[in-house]
């Protein structure tokens, strides 16, 4: 799971997806709220991507990023895992708020698999809500 953290703050795409394929299979599924259904490395480093412009990640200085006890930082944009991650058999959970310029923002919960190897072969992203929120 570092190494995924590590790939939301790569801003190179090519480094992103060797980062990526450290702990994602190259068939990986990501499903997102608000894009859909994503298929491979590919799909999800640009999406990844997508989501640091939006962010401003990109427009900021460049710094390394640098992991924290529970989560990750740089760019004036962090992540914070805000549960334990939690394994049942080969399926994992945790859940995670992103802060941007310092204003904690948006978060929720990846459920996932893995896959026999140890890597990720899916991750679905739910958002945090009055019903299940993300603390």
């Amino acid at each position: 799971m570092v190494i995924y953290g590590k790939a939301w703050f790569e801003r190179d795409d090519t480094k992103r997806i060797e980062v990526l394929r450290l702990c994602c299979t190259e068939d990986i599924v990501f499903v997102d709220p608000q894009l859909g259904r994503l298929h491979g490395l590919r799909e999800v480093s640009d999406m990844i991507g997508h989501y640091m412009k939006l962010s401003g990640q990109l427009d900021a200085p460049h710094t390394e990023s640098k992991g924290e006890a529970r989560g990750r930082s740089g760019g004036g944009v962090s992540v914070e895992v805000t549960t334990g991650i939690e394994t049942l058999h080969r399926f994992f959970r945790y859940s995670f708020v992103w802060t941007v310029n310092g204003v904690r923002g948006t978060g929720g919960t990846d459920y996932g698999e893995f896959a026999e190897d140890g890597r990720m072969k899916l991750i679905t992203v739910w958002p945090g809500s009055a019903d299940f929120p993300v603390v």
